[in-house]
């Protein structure tokens, strides 16, 4: 299975990159010099480049998942195909609403939008269990930290679809924010899981019982204790120049994995803490 995972993913890159092709061929030139024309090419570009930017989106959520796993299975194999055949309809939705932005194919872009990005979850969520397939603990966890990036996309998805009703073109922008939104989340929440994975079992388990506030305080105990308190605040700059690549983040930075026996028994104390705090509260 590993020669045909490969293939897959060069065949999906290849798809992807066809996608792209198709959307920017269906740009129309200007053939007549005049504003009107020219306003209208704008108009074409500005939606090819929310396309476009939901598309690189997906490839690079897509490329990330898969470069978790060494093998597939046939689940994986068949939901992947399901992805790309709704994905490969965002070139003829793109050419629709372009050339008539209306009420009508304005939602059907943003109901085509949540029904790809509903496929990647479930795959996403498909590649997690055969990734963690002796690990339960990881799969509550993933639940967890991903549930709450989904629910804001969902929101913002939602209201996508009521804005696009009452104001089809203001909706565009919403659009374009969307997988802006995902990758920033999706992002952070993809480190959370590695974060979590390099805990000892023991400790992962009790991750997976945590609710949305004792989550966000885990991360926060955890940032505090794993990354040095003198540094420097992060800022754009540096966060453009980092590797995408969570785990390769996580080597570079020597997080978690290696962390030294104090900084392990930092954290140690702190599940201590945590265990205390929900053992003394009220039933």
């Amino acid at each position: 299975m590993e020669k045909l995972k490969n293939r897959l993913d060069a065949f999906s890159d290849a798809i992807i990159a066809i996608i792209i092709t198709i959307m920017v061929l269906n740009v129309p030139p200007v053939l007549q010099d005049s504003w009107g024309h020219y306003l209208l090419l704008g108009k074409h570009i500005g939606i090819f480049l929310i396309s476009f930017i939901f598309v690189a989106n997906m490839w690079y959520q897509h490329a990330t998942a898969f470069g978790e796993i060494e093998t597939m299975t046939y689940r994986i194999l068949i939901v992947d195909m399901i992805f790309l055949a709704f994905l490969s309809l965002i070139p003829l939705f793109t050419s629709m609403m372009a050339s008539n932005t209306t009420r009508v194919t304005v939602i059907l872009y943003g109901v085509l939008q949540f029904v790809v990005n509903l496929l990647f979850r479930y795959l996403a969520k498909v590649i997690i269990h055969l990734e963690y397939t002796d690990k339960a603990a990881m799969q509550k966890v993933y639940v967890k930290i991903y549930g709450n990036a989904n629910h804001w996309l969902d929101i913002l998805a939602i209201w996508d679809l009521v804005v696009a009703w009452f104001l089809p073109e203001i909706a565009l922008i919403f659009y374009l924010a969307y997988p802006i939104l995902m990758f920033l989340l999706n992002s952070s929440a993809r480190q959370d899981m590695y974060d979590v994975a390099n805990l000892p079992e023991e400790q992962q388990q009790d991750v997976a019982t945590f609710n949305h506030t004792e989550l966000k305080d885990f991360h926060k105990a955890q940032q505090q204790i794993m990354t040095d308190t003198t540094a420097t605040a992060p800022n754009w700059t540096k966060w453009l120049d980092q590797s995408i690549d969570p785990k390769r983040r996580q080597r570079i930075l020597q997080r978690y994995g290696r962390s030294t026996p104090e900084q392990q028994a930092q954290l140690q104390q702190w599940f201590k803490q945590h265990k205390q705090q929900h053992q003394s509260w009220p039933h």
